[in-house]
């Protein structure tokens, strides 16, 4: 069963992937509004405002990095020619100062291309990229999240995500950037964590001494709530960093976010977007459960993480006409944006966990 729905996936995957390649429509899939790509212009960076902070695009990455997938799989040239004519466009931001999400957009794009053909170019700008991030480190031993650091409200941004945007630094296999990543991933698994095992979503800490000052939440549904997504970049970062660096702590804080992501999803093929919220109606986000799958494969826990997968797959995959890999995603619930849609980095995440069950049946290892 499980084979002949990951084949169903992957020729979906193709589909949706030529969509992508053929676009001709400006600006990089984002989430879908009415079943087709909402796209956004790459230069967009985030930005505080007087409403509070805007991510801008942060996402262009995992496009470039669906088509990458396609290549790895198919071995076909031309989906690495795809993903290599949007990497121009993405370059300009590898020296972005106002985001933690380097990670993000650099990592599928520019990282992935350099280890699939072996470029040294793109490794460079990935370098680049990476040490744009490692320069976000806080004396207090925290990457910020959020802004210039001319600003202090940067300073003290902190959030979930980025534990998923330290795979660009893991990838450097740069002593420095991984001193950096490892810093960080420490300050958070001690300061993100309740003692049931969820998250919080965004901490503040003092940038000097390291001091949380305050814990909450962007896109959950209230301070104390679990973010499903941000629980499961808990379980993917957590878990990429304790293989990168074999330290038992970063392990026990992977293995708390999946015990708990884990027991709140019971029965359920998708979790809800936020644990909190009790509505059987509630948005679900198929994206989350992806993430999770990975970061369960990364902890050597790929039966479950192969079940996630398998029910996310069963119930999300996109039969119909609309854009997307993956339905039933949901971006942000309390700013009403991509609510029940296809998100990009879900779709990003289905591929690279179909490759892993690949690696795995046919003993590579895993990417």
């Amino acid at each position: 069963m499980s084979s002949d729905l990951f084949a169903r996936a992957w020729q979906v995957a193709q589909v949706q992937g030529k969509r992508l390649a053929s676009g001709k429509e400006p600006g990089f899939a984002h989430v879908t509004e009415g079943g087709r790509w909402l796209r956004l212009k790459v230069e967009t960076s985030g930005q505080w405002s007087e409403q509070g902070w805007s991510h801008g695009n942060w996402t262009a990455g995992f496009s470039i990095g669906f088509l990458w997938r396609l290549y790895e799989h198919t071995g076909d040239a031309r989906w690495a020619s795809a993903a290599a004519s949007r990497l121009p466009a993405l370059e300009a931001r590898a020296g972005d100062p106002n985001t933690h999400d380097i990670g993000f957009l650099f990592w599928p794009s520019f990282a992935l291309g350099a280890d699939l053909t072996r470029d040294a170019r793109l490794r460079a700008v990935g370098l680049r990229a990476a040490r744009t991030l490692a320069s976000r480190l806080q004396p207090g031993g925290y990457l910020a999240a959020w802004g210039s650091l001319h600003d202090r409200r940067a300073r003290e941004s902190s959030t979930i995500d980025t534990m998923m945007n330290l795979p660009l630094l893991w990838w450097s296999q740069d002593e420095a950037l991984h001193g950096a990543a490892r810093t960080h991933a420490l300050t958070a698994a001690r300061t993100y964590f309740r003692p049931d095992g969820s998250t919080y979503h965004r901490v503040r800490f003092d940038p000097d001494t390291g001091d949380v000052i305050e814990r909450g939440t962007f896109q959950g549904i209230g301070a104390e709530s679990c973010w499903s997504r941000g629980q499961a970049w808990a379980i993917a970062g957590f878990g990429r960093a304790w293989r990168e660096t074999s330290d038992p702590a970063l392990r026990i804080a992977a293995n708390l976010a999946a015990d708990y992501f884990l027991a709140r999803l019971g029965e359920r093929p998708v979790p809800p977007w936020d644990f909190a919220d009790a509505d059987p109606q509630a948005p679900l986000d198929s994206s989350a459960a992806v993430i999770a799958a990975y970061g369960l494969m990364d902890l050597d826990r790929s039966a479950e993480g192969h079940r996630l997968l398998s029910s996310t797959l069963a119930a999300c995959v996109n039969t119909g006409d609309n854009d997307g890999l993956l339905l039933h995603a949901c971006y942000s619930r309390p700013h009403n944006q991509g609510v029940d849609s296809a998100v990009i980095w879900g779709d990003y995440f289905a591929l690279a966990c179909l490759g892993r069950v690949s690696s795995l049946a046919t003993g590579n290892q895993l990417q």
